[in-house]
């Protein structure tokens, strides 16, 4: 736990009350998916970091060191993604234990660029450390959206529709098959979402450019909690329908090979770098016509604030939806 028994979120917040601002540049600070600085006439600067622990966000002894310096690029990218706007540089920081050779190193560079020549992105500089005991990946991207277009978790409004893109649930599944060593094409399919997640930077980009999205973010910590986190920020309510979240049928002939439920990873089980957004009801259309080549599936509304944020089952019943997604503290 937290000092204090805080969760990941309360103690952002209690760290980050009474952080000054020295810039009249900084447009959007924290607690968006990127910090918004405006970088000029045309363009605003999107910033973003994360950080990556051996033994928190990987285990070496179910991904290869290529595939984690691949996702730890990946999933920057994907902040970005969530902003509608473009990936430009990278700064790579590496804490390095003993048992982690030069060779392996390589191999966990190669992983890196590898991911970073994908998406254009140029590693311009970063760090290097020794570290006691685990391996510590931090990356931070820098990317640009049209100014003023950078779209907020803070926008959505009563009436808007949800959506989130490709399908959900299975990242979490495929760590779980991972642990449990599950086998066949369906754990393999799994896996290689959990450590090779896709950022929608072309979807992030038409709905920015289109200004088709009215508030954004990427599916990091689970949709229950990072719906909460678009909420909290619009200062709205919410429901969503079961039966219309997308789940593919792989993931559900995994869960049941696992004696597990897969609407539990679909609604908190995180990482699947989907984006989840909300757009005014006018959207629909476009996001059904030929002009638009992005699959989107709606999956609710935006309620009033005191609505709550409510999961409503086939039959018509409703309950509570609690932010259940990953915590670092819980």
């Amino acid at each position: 736990m937290a000092p204090g028994g805080d969760s990941e979120f309360e103690l952002i917040r209690r760290m980050t009350r009474s952080v000054a601002c020295f810039s009249d540049q900084l447009l959007t600070g924290i607690g968006d998916d990127c910090a918004v600085v405006a970088g000029g006439a045309e363009a605003d600067l999107l910033l973003t970091a994360d950080l990556l622990v051996e033994g928190v966000h990987f285990d070496r002894k179910w991904f290869s060191l290529r595939q984690i310096g691949s996702k730890a690029v990946r999933v920057n990218v994907s902040d970005i993604a969530a902003m509608g706007g473009v990936p430009d540089f990278a700064l790579v920081t590496l804490a390095i234990p003993p048992d982690v050779s030069a060779a392996s190193l390589e191999e966990l560079y190669a992983g890196i660029r590898e991911a970073a020549e994908t998406f254009r992105v140029t590693i311009a500089g970063g760090d290097l450390s020794r570290s006691p005991d685990v391996l510590v990946l931090d990356v931070m991207v820098l990317g640009t959206t049209e100014r003023g277009r950078a779209v907020l978790r803070s926008g959505a409004r009563v009436g808007d529709r949800i959506f989130v893109s490709g399908t959900l649930g299975a990242a979490a599944l495929g760590l779980l098959a991972a642990r449990t060593q599950q086998r066949g094409p369906d754990a393999e399919s799994a896996m290689a979402r959990q450590c090779r997640p896709e950022p929608g930077i072309g979807l992030g980009r038409a709905l920015s450019q289109g200004r088709l999205a009215t508030a954004m973010i990427d599916l990091s910590d689970g949709l229950s909690s990072d719906l909460a986190h678009i909420c909290e920020a619009s200062g709205v309510g919410a429901k969503i329908r079961l039966q219309d979240l997308p789940v593919s049928d792989s993931c559900r002939r995994l869960a049941a090979a696992m004696a597990a439920e897969p609407f539990d990873f679909v609604l908190h089980g995180g990482e699947d770098y989907a984006l989840l957004f909300t757009a005014g009801p006018d959207a629909v259309a476009v996001f059904g016509s030929r002009r638009f080549p992005f699959t989107v599936t709606e999956i609710g509304e935006i309620l009033s604030p005191d609505a709550g944020i409510v999961l409503e089952y086939p039959d018509g019943r409703c309950e509570a939806l609690r932010p259940s997604g990953y915590d670092h503290f819980r």
